[in-house]
């Protein structure tokens, strides 16, 4: 009877669930009571709100159009200009490039018709200025009909590019719609690095280089002041490619993973892959330094005006201070300051170079210790 009583006067005393949670809902609704806001704030229509998010995704989509191509004006010459370095990565370019509306997916599929007042079929997306394309007088929104006699129909935009790139012949031959007419165009290519270029849509001040890809955030292009400064960039990461840096680097690793195994095998003592990852940092700063040298001698040669090019470095150092400091073997990158100095000496040495007629390359200051 004992026990009985005492069981009953513990169920009794022990809350049931649904109290708990009625006392937890009415808490809940009190604080958030507590904490909603006062004023009266617009209601917002929802048609007009779909109608101002479709305002904003064109903005956007106009925006990034005009990012690309300020990428594509600036690199394509660099491209050419720095073949010399580039070997067997090289192939032909014609200076355009060709669209149509499902590249862009099907959020933005409606935008780009309406943008470049395109429909279905292939057209010319971009024409460089000062392009053979250009000079043939190929036209943006010229509606392809034929690549090399073939006709296009309803082929896929990035099926069409994919074939020219696979012929890579010394000419192109293109016919088009232009208002009613059909144009027949024969455009000459010029040899050029066999690179991508590719906008990265990141807040970040950065360039990087993959060796097949030479890559621009979206922040980088906000903090040049001008396309001179862009051209530093990008033929700073198109030298990186040019000059086998990333192949180089990850040699190095590997030769610095492989003494790591070494050690675990003969001693068994583990370490860590401290030396793959010293060898990541073995001519780490010369790299940096080497393509900041041939980055120079490309811009140059591109006919970009390199005269003031150092002082984005200064502005660098103010984005970020950190830079400004020595950190020695344990840095990736030089320090600001001696990448100020050597750009200047650089920049002294390549228009001393153009005041007497000598041709602008940068492995040419091995040659002339030798005389010219």
């Amino acid at each position: 009877m004992a026990s009985t009583i005492k069981t009953i006067k513990t169920i009794k005393t022990r809350p049931s669930f649904r109290i708990i949670g009625l006392a937890l809902s009415l808490g809940l609704a009190a604080v958030l009571s507590g904490c909603a806001p006062t004023l009266v704030t617009p209601r917002v229509d929802e048609e007009q709100a779909r109608a101002e998010a479709e305002r904003q995704r064109e903005l956007a989509f106009t925006v990034r159009v005009e990012r690309y191509e300020r990428l594509l004006n600036v690199g394509l010459p660099l491209m050419v200009t720095a073949s010399e370095l580039c070997g067997k990565k090289v192939h032909t370019i014609y200076g355009f490039l060709l669209h149509d509306t499902r590249v862009y997916g099907k959020k933005y599929e409606e935008v780009a018709a309406r943008h470049f007042g395109i429909g279905s079929g292939v057209y010319v997306r971009y024409v460089h200025p000062a392009s053979p394309a250009e000079r043939a007088g190929l036209r943006v929104n010229d509606r392809v009909l034929t690549v090399y006699g073939k006709q296009v129909g309803e082929l896929r935009a990035r099926y069409v590019m994919d074939r020219i790139e696979e012929i890579d012949g010394p000419t192109i031959t293109l016919e088009v719609e232009r208002g009613g007419r059909t144009l027949e165009f024969i455009i000459d290519g010029i040899t050029a690095c066999n690179y991508g270029i590719v906008m990265v849509g990141d807040d970040s001040v950065n360039a990087f280089a993959d060796g097949n890809n030479i890559a621009v955030t979206t922040g980088m292009l906000r903090f040049v002041e001008d396309d001179t400064e862009l051209s530093l960039v990008m033929a700073h990461e198109m030298s990186h490619n040019a000059l086998g840096h990333l192949e180089k680097r990850y040699g190095n690793i590997l030769l610095g993973s492989l003494l790591d195994l070494l050690i675990i095998a003969t001693t068994g003592v583990d370490t860590g892959g401290t030396f793959g990852k010293l060898g990541q940092l073995v001519y780490s700063q010369e790299f940096e330094a080497e393509a900041d040298y041939a980055g120079l001698y490309i811009a140059a040669e591109a006919d970009f005006d390199i005269t003031g090019a150092a002082h984005m470095w200064r502005r660098m150092a103010v984005e970020h201070p950190a830079s400004i400091e020595e950190r020695g073997f344990l840095s990736t990158h030089p320090s600001t300051p001696r990448r100020f100095l050597a750009l200047e000496q650089t920049i002294n040495e390549i228009t001393d170079k153009q005041a007497r007629g000598v041709a602008l390359f940068p492995l040419e200051k091995k040659w002339e210790k030798q005389g010219e």
